[in-house]
């Protein structure tokens, strides 16, 4: 009754925004003129498809997408294209700006500013250096982006909606490491210019969802709603980072499609924001996105379409050879069985739509090859929906670069054992973890390396080779665990289970038991509406069953180095069976409390609720080579096919079977020293 009653208040408000319009402008600046301005170039344009595919997905008319790339998007170049699209939009419209490339500090020309900076973007002729004269007008300062988004949001009324993407940083430090900074040079200030005090608190890109209205005379509640992402906070580097198929591109914009593509019906930009900080831990674990403005409305106020996730007929080759719309971004890769139903098909609850089913040969990030299991001609384009019947997940591997200055004996050994794995590939070629090596008394060490961002993230030490040699391959090993648990997502509202972790204060005592002396407000930990711990913290797991049926839940720790732990059950546990909530339960944890310590960045705490119980703490630590309970659980399966020594046939997981009950949700955290 009360999903009836929640799709009729949708039905009756999309009769209100029936007339409304979606309007983009996608702004990629990555071939920068470094002899002319000093700018280095970026990898921008590669985020150019991941936005566009989002926006489709969105309900954008591909006509009403607006580019504006390199050479074209000087200072007055971005200042004419938003002009051309605020001329198109009327009231009520939905408008997307998204900016990738690098952003600056730059010196404050108004004293709005508690630091005395500015935060700019870097437009295709703004220069790195600062030069006698130069008064900043090359740069687009957030004042003079604020006053265009106000002038947007007061065409647009209190009904529409206004998004602001901005994949770059504005702080200056230097960095290391294969993965480019979006900006990263020193602030932009005259000679012998002094800074004021520094602000701990700047989030985003300092856009105030209110600025400039006051002055206007236009009360807020005219305004349409207005929403910016940020790369990172505005004290922060922004890193690039790789999609699916090895190309570099923004963490955000990256994060911004996976996120999207994930969204359920009615949720909030404060919800999608969730989405986009634990694909960020992921992806871009040492940097810390932002959000500001209106972010509890739901998403263009519920004006777009949302079903089970299909694909669309993009080629029809031959009777027995199909093209679809999605690839590896949406989790499809080669050995994927796909499912091609009647189009309008809402849901695939059962078979009586189904036309015929595949197989994945190929895939890139957007488009998959398909060979049918049967002969079957397709009139068009047109003739039929792909879904996703059952998975293979990633075929890619981690990549592993030795240390060149690796005494014979070791590198041997670990390209030997490195060449048998099923989950790693020694490689030069953007390398994913750099083994480093040094030798000192007679002990032989290596250090794990993130080759993208040079953080070391872990550190195996003995003289004994042979042991060495295990040690690091069951590191590799658990790293490997992360990226596919982490991929694995299901939604299934029977078993929709949520967690968070709850502040407490408590005594501990000797014999590890103990007691909790009271419950700090949950909001003293929020910044940026991120959850952030210190070292001196504790917390308890607080989990609410919102579905319809009996739920068991595990949760899995992903730290922000990539290592996975259990953290419910453990391994003292038999099966899990005493982990379960009913339908409408909510529980806190008070047997197991939570400490916080290195290593420090954003963390994800994943829960997964099914129907039986299970038990994923023995798979995790022996690395797939023991199980326990119901092994034919898919995250179990999924860690085994990771383990080298897997026999098991072929590495195909059941992942959207009809009969699958399962559900993930996702707690992404900061933990901070």
């Amino acid at each position: 009754m009360k999903k009836s009653i929640i799709f009729f208040i949708v039905a009756v408000f999309s009769l209100t925004s029936v007339f409304a319009e979606k309007y983009a402008l996608i702004i990629a600046i990555g071939e920068y003129d470094q002899s002319l301005t000093g700018w280095y170039p970026i990898s921008a344009q590669n985020d150019v498809p991941l936005i566009e595919h989002a926006l489709a997905d969105l309900g954008f008319e591909e006509t009403n997408v607006m580019f504006l790339t390199d050479a074209d998007a000087t200072k007055e170049g971005i200042m004419n294209a938003m002009n051309e699209l605020y001329s198109k939009v009327e009231p009520g419209d939905h408008v997307v700006i998204h900016y990738s490339g690098h952003g600056h500090q730059i010196f404050d020309d108004n004293g709005d500013e508690i630091d005395g900076l500015d935060e700019a973007l870097v437009s295709y002729d703004a220069p790195m250096n600062m030069t006698e004269g130069y008064d900043g007008s090359l740069h687009f300062r957030d004042d003079e982006l604020g006053e265009m988004i106000n002038k947007f949001r007061i065409k647009l009324g209190p009904s529409g909606h206004i998004l602001l993407f901005l994949d770059s940083c504005h702080s200056g430090t230097g960095t290391r490491g294969a993965a480019k900074v979006r900006g990263g040079a020193p602030p932009l200030v005259p000679e012998n210019w002094t800074p004021q005090a520094k602000s701990d608190d700047k989030v985003g890109f300092g856009i105030n969802s209110d600025q400039g209205s006051n002055a206007r005379g236009v009360s807020t509640e005219n305004l349409a709603k207005f929403v910016v992402f940020s790369g990172a906070s505005a004290n922060e580097l922004n890193y690039e980072t790789y999609d699916d198929e090895d190309n570099a591109v923004g963490s955000l914009s990256y994060c911004i499609y996976k996120a999207f593509s994930q969204m359920q019906e009615g949720e909030t930009y404060r919800q999608v924001f969730a989405k986009i900080m634990a694909e960020m831990a992921t992806k871009a674990p040492f940097q810390n996105p932002a959000i500001e403005g209106d972010i509890d409305y739901v998403v263009f106020g519920g004006d777009y379409s949302i079903q089970e996730e299909y694909f669309s007929l993009t080629n029809v080759k031959s009777d027995s050879i199909v093209e679809i719309n999605g690839g590896r971004l949406a989790g499809i890769n080669p050995g994927t069985i796909i499912a091609f139903a009647q189009p309008g098909t809402a849901k695939l609850t059962d078979y009586s739509n189904v036309i015929v089913t595949g197989k994945v040969t190929s895939a890139s990030n957007f488009t998959s090859k398909v060979v049918l299991d049967n002969k079957n001609k397709f009139k068009n384009d047109q003739s039929a929906w792909a879904f996703i019947q059952t998975r293979t997940f990633t075929d890619q591997k981690v990549k592993i670069s030795l240390d060149p200055k690796m005494d014979e004996d070791v590198k041997v050994a670990l390209e030997d054992e490195i060449a048998h794995s099923s989950f790693a590939t020694v490689s030069d070629d953007n390398p994913d973890i750099t083994l480093n090596y040094r030798k000192s008394r007679g002990a032989k060490t290596i250090n794990v390396t993130d080759a993208h961002y040079n953080q070391n993230l872990h550190k195996i030490s003995n003289a004994d080779t042979k042991t060495l040699k295990a040690d690091v391959m069951s590191t590799l090993n658990n790293y490997a665990q992360g990226i596919i648990i982490k991929d694995i997502d299901f939604y299934d509202e029977n078993f929709d289970v949520v967690m968070e972790l709850i502040p407490v204060k408590a005594e501990i005592y000797e014999d590890g038991s103990f007691e909790i002396l009271y419950y700090p407000e949950p909001e003293s930990i929020l910044v940026n509406e991120i959850p952030e711990f210190s070292t001196s913290n504790m917390a308890l797991i607080k989990v609410t069953n919102y579905g319809t049926r009996k739920a068991y839940f595990n949760i899995i720790d992903i730290q922000p180095d990539g290592f996975i732990n259990p953290v419910i059950p453990t391994v003292y546990d038999v099966d899990g069976r005493e982990y379960y909530l009913e339908p409408g339960e909510t529980a806190v944890l008070k047997n197991t409390l939570v400490m916080f310590g290195p290593p420090y960045g954003n963390e994800i705490f994943k829960l997964i609720a099914t129907d039986k119980p299970f038990n994923l703490s023995a798979t995790i630590q022996s690395h797939g080579n023991s199980t326990r309970g119901d092994a034919s659980n898919i995250f179990e399966n999924a860690l085994q096919v990771q383990n080298g020594q897997n026999s098991r046939g072929a590495s195909t997981v059941s992942a959207k079977k009809r009969d699958e009950k399962m559900c993930t949700y996702e707690y992404t955290f900061k933990i901070i020293e």
